[in-house]
Parts: C-alpha cells; sequence; structure tokens
C-alpha cells in the first residue's frame, strides 16, 4: 500500500490475520492512507517488541500523529490482533 522497499529491511514475521482486510494492521494502514488522501500529514513510528528469544516480534507498539493528533497503540501479532 505505502510502496515500501520490499527488501529484507522491510519484513517482520506478522500474523495474516492482522495484516488482511478487516485486521487490524490493515484498518491502521486504511485510516492511514484516508487521511493522506485527504491532504492531512501522517508521521508513523512502528517498534517491534520481541519476547524472549524469539526472532518473531510478540506485539508492534505504534506512535502516529495525523495533523498534529498524536494516538499510540499496541497490536498483538496473534490472530485478532
Amino acid at each position: 500500500m505505502f510502496e515500501g522497499s520490499g527488501d529484507i529491511d522491510n519484513l517482520v514475521a506478522m500474523n495474516s490475520q492482522i495484516n488482511r482486510s478487516g485486521g487490524k494492521w490493515y484498518s491502521l494502514e486504511q485510516k492511514w492512507s484516508q487521511a493522506l488522501a485527504d491532504g492531512k500529514t501522517v508521521k508513523v513510528k512502528i517498534e517491534p517488541i520481541y519476547s524472549d528469544d524469539s526472532i518473531r516480534p510478540s506485539q508492534f507498539k505504534i506512535a502516529y500523529e495525523i495533523n498534529g493528533e498524536i494516538k499510540k497503540i499496541r497490536i498483538k501479532n496473534q490472530s485478532g490482533g
């Protein structure tokens, strides 16, 4: 959707349910996309959180700003988010 590089620097293991239509990640990207289409300024910071020695994040800590309004959320990297 946002034309990331597609290289390995753009990949983390993510549960497919959160990134498909109706999933929490997908819905968040739709919100950002609509804000950009409306001419708004969007800033995003995403931090993957790892448990123990796992190479797959257990959750994502997300801070985003749309036209100066800051929101902070966490999405669990599991079915249902």
